[in-house]
């Protein structure tokens, strides 16, 4: 079992009857998915997808994103997942950037392939729906090929320094390593049940909280997020096991409904992209009737796998992201120098494991930059206190988190300044009690200008996906500048 699909074929002859993919539409056993990626594997091949080739996909959290994923893993080509929320603007420089002109979709999102398709060329577009129907009279066996565990099997996207998204390129041998460890952390089994209602193209809902229970034979509930639908999945499936941001909580334990359900069976809420203060977690804990609460810190190019804050340490340490890396995995906290820095002291956060990302696709540079002797930096400044926790407090790069999506303000205010009436824009991120953070864009207009709010938000529409979009907008005469002309950025978060 040295391959992520070789994972399914194993939980297939292992779990013959066992229900293992529940969403809105289908329950499906381990065999019944086998069999279906197997043929579509085959319709792929037959229509040229070759082993080692990137192919993106387009699905929402759904049985067909999963037909996808196996399929393309089955016959050595590299699923790439895309955020179902990008424009055709966004998406076509990623496809650029990773030399692909495939994409698997579901067929909601053809418009949106179509639009893609006018600006480069799509040689192989395939609507997953229609292809699983086509692929249905070819055999449903395992493929003989061999695949090694040091081929390259996911790409996951992030972004860099610029705002330009970066795929960071994995292995199935990293993959198994990140999931065996996340199993054992936390004690996973064939009896649970994961709860996946976070996008599937993000690195912790995939990596960290799928494939870890699916590495176990658990089954699994997939679905798209809405807080009723979350709580209807939880009571009526027996869930076991999520993740989410936590706003997703949040926004749960505020909903009226809430105590028509019963959470009890919930022994892992876990949650990352941003901490949740004591307050909030007493809220959420009191709310759910459930304590079970795990903070997880990571990033997509260390798979992600990073340390966890545990229920009870949330009591003391509310707002850390704890003091004990996953098993397989190293952190520590440096200073510019390198060397770990002293308590209480500011510094980097660095990790080293067998489940880092072995580099950033087509950017050696950059690779270069991020993973030094081992060590993967991470651009997250931090301190560690006298008891050995540790608490970011800023980020090298001035990334904003609203909800535990990352967003550039870079690529907002590029798109803001060709708005004809703005003369001057600095985007940053300010602290919200619901989403952790939330987008300001901060505006010049130019002279005898009068663009409104709602004007820009308008503007925005077509452009950037939704939650890219500010949700905060002042105007002002000038932004705040030092004697020798630098943006002062917290003097722009106060205005």
């Amino acid at each position: 079992m040295s391959t992520i699909h070789g994972i399914l074929e194993r939980n297939a002859r292992k779990f013959p009857e066992k229900e293992a993919f529940i969403t809105a539409n289908a329950r499906l056993t381990y065999p019944q998915m086998n069999r279906i990626a197997n043929q579509f594997a085959r319709f792929l091949q037959q229509e040229g997808i070759d082993r080692q080739d990137r192919v993106a996909i387009i699905s929402t959290n759904s049985e067909y994103f999963f037909f996808a994923y196996f399929a393309l893993m089955k016959i050595g080509a590299v699923p790439m997942p895309l955020n179902v929320k990008l424009t055709s603007g966004e998406m076509i420089p990623i496809l650029e950037n990773m030399e692909t002109s495939s994409v698997l979709f579901e067929s909601d999102f053809k418009l949106l392939i179509d639009d893609v398709h006018k600006y480069m060329t799509m040689s192989h577009r395939y609507s997953i729906e229609a292809s699983i129907e086509e692929a249905k009279g070819y055999t449903e066996e395992n493929l003989s090929l061999s695949i090694n565990q040091s081929d390259v099997c996911e790409v996951m996207f992030t972004s860099g320094t610029t705002g330009v998204p970066k795929g960071a390129v994995f292995t199935h041998e990293r993959l198994i390593a990140l999931a065996a460890g996340i199993a054992i952390e936390f004690q996973l089994s064939p009896k649970d049940r994961a709860l996946t209602m976070m996008p599937l193209s993000h690195s912790a809902p995939l990596n960290d909280f799928f494939l870890a229970p699916f590495y176990c034979g658990a089954s699994h509930i997939i679905g798209d997020f809405t807080p009723q639908g979350f709580l209807r999945f939880i009571h009526e499936e027996r869930a076991t096991t999520t993740f989410a941001a936590p706003v997703a909580y949040l926004t749960a334990a505020k909903d009226p409904i809430l105590t028509s359900f019963d959470l009890s069976s919930m022994r892992i809420f876990a949650y990352g992209g941003s901490p949740m203060p004591l307050a909030s977690y007493q809220l959420v804990s009191e709310a759910f009737q459930n304590n079970n609460f795990y903070q997880v810190y990571g990033l997509t190019e260390a798979g992600p796998n990073g340390c966890k804050l545990t229920p009870e340490e949330h009591h003391t340490k509310a707002g850390s992201i704890g003091k004990t890396p996953v098993i397989n995995v190293e952190m520590k906290v440096v200073d510019e120098a390198g060397k770990e820095a002293a308590d209480g002291a500011y510094g980097e956060i660095v990790i080293k494991g067998d489940s880092l990302m072995i580099g950033y696709y087509n950017d050696d540079e950059e690779t270069e930059q991020t993973i030094r002797d081992g060590w993967l930096h991470t651009g997250d400044m931090a301190y560690v206190d006298e008891d050995g926790y540790m608490f970011i407090v800023d980020r090298k790069k001035d990334i904003i988190v609203p909800g535990g999506v990352n967003v550039f303000p870079r690529e907002i205010e590029k798109v803001l300044t060709t708005h004809p009436d703005v003369y001057q824009v600095s985007v940053v991120g300010v602290v919200d009690a619901t989403w952790g953070e939330t987008v300001k864009a901060v505006i010049v207009r130019e002279a005898e200008a009068s663009v409104t709010e709602k004007d820009l938000k308008a503007f925005f529409n077509e452009r950037l996906a939704d939650f890219k979009h500010p949700r905060i907008y002042r105007f002002v005469e000038e932004l705040p500048h030092n004697a020798s002309g630098k943006l002062l950025k917290q003097k722009v978060k106060e205005l």
